[in-house]
């Protein structure tokens, strides 16, 4: 499976427009820069009209055949996408996405959206008749070298001049972050542009500019980075984000881990497709499955529900203490809870 990553996108999309695209992975930016830019280029081949059918059941196909037997005289050149809300493919259902080369047509542009199916399609070879047709973009969150070949690119594209240490930084606290890093790039751009910029201007920007999700701060935190993990969390403290929803948030995952842990045989992607953790995440969940010391575990627990109850009593700035405390325990493998 030939797979075309964002950088690459525009290059192969003016070189040639394909009928048919497969968008695999769940990270909204990517997926809505990635629809922005076949429509743009569609639309310099006269693709102005566009159609959104959405498969919620797997009788849901019937719509995608009654739009191609709509098709008349008057018919102008459109964009077909295709977006997979069903949770499972049925095999009518493969049969029926396999047959789509079958409908090829010259005024029709098929966008293909999986979404939470993309893991599944990826590792299957359910749908290799449309696979070998159809070109597929990787629109999940990119970490390590995917990241960094992506940000390369942005920083190349907008003529930024950036040292190797201003690189490593930025790679360091926005890995996982990509809508956030697209836009801090730009504020380099508007404030910088043609000046060289050095470690010390990346961490002004840093600091004054950061969008974070708790799904980041826990990720860091699985990973290990205790430096990544505290710097979010102090993001989280200066927007005056609500610490209950860390919490929260922190619980659901630290438990998800536990059942995990008790599972005698356990398919990762299997248990957390089902408890709904994106497939992106599950090298923070395999890290911290080795990493975190489970004889510890409940005491966590107990931590979090003491700081969840001293928030709706008493809420005052120590909580973010105790968060941070929380934190760098969790960061630390394998550490002594006393």
């Amino acid at each position: 499976m030939k797979i075309i990553y964002p950088e690459e996108l525009k290059k192969k999309l003016i070189k040639k427009l394909n009928y048919c695209y497969i968008l695999l992975g769940e990270d909204s930016f990517f997926l809505n820069k990635t629809e922005k830019l076949i429509f743009n280029i569609a639309k310099n081949k006269k693709f102005i009209e566009k159609n959104i059918i959405n498969i919620e059941k797997a009788i849901d196909w019937n719509k995608v055949i009654n739009f191609y037997k709509l098709k008349n005289l008057f018919f102008k050149k459109t964009i077909l996408i295709i977006n997979f809300i069903i949770k499972k493919l049925n095999p009518s259902l493969i049969k029926d996405i396999n047959e789509i080369p079958f409908f090829k047509n010259k005024d029709i542009l098929i966008i293909l959206k999986f979404n939470e199916l993309s893991g599944f399609i990826k590792k299957s070879k359910t749908l290799k008749v449309l696979m070998l047709e159809s070109d597929i973009i990787y629109c999940s969150t990119p970490y390590e070298w995917a990241f960094k070949n992506w940000l390369q690119y942005e920083i190349k594209k907008r003529n930024l001049k950036i040292t190797r240490e201003s690189f490593s930084l930025l790679h360091k606290y926005y890995e996982g972050n990509a809508l956030c890093a697209y836009q801090i790039l730009d504020i380099l751009l508007i404030t910088w542009p043609n000046e060289n910029i050095r470690i010390e201007k990346i961490k002004k920007i840093i600091n004054q500019f950061s969008i974070f999700s708790p799904s980041n701060w826990i990720n860091a935190i699985f990973n290990n980075d205790a430096e990544k993990a505290i710097y979010i969390l102090d993001g989280f403290f200066k927007q005056k984000y609500n610490p209950l929803i860390l919490i929260r948030s922190l619980q659901k995952d630290l438990l998800i881990l536990l059942n995990m842990k008790r599972e005698k045989k356990l398919d990762i992607n299997i248990f957390l497709k089902k408890n709904n953790v994106w497939f992106n995440r599950s090298k923070f969940f395999i890290n911290a499955l080795r990493s975190i010391d489970f004889n510890n575990f409940l005491k966590i627990i107990r931590i979090l529900l003491q700081i969840e109850i001293k928030i709706k009593k008493e809420y005052n700035n120590s909580v973010w203490i105790q968060l941070k405390t929380l934190t760098l325990l969790l960061s630390s493998p394998i550490k002594y809870i006393p």
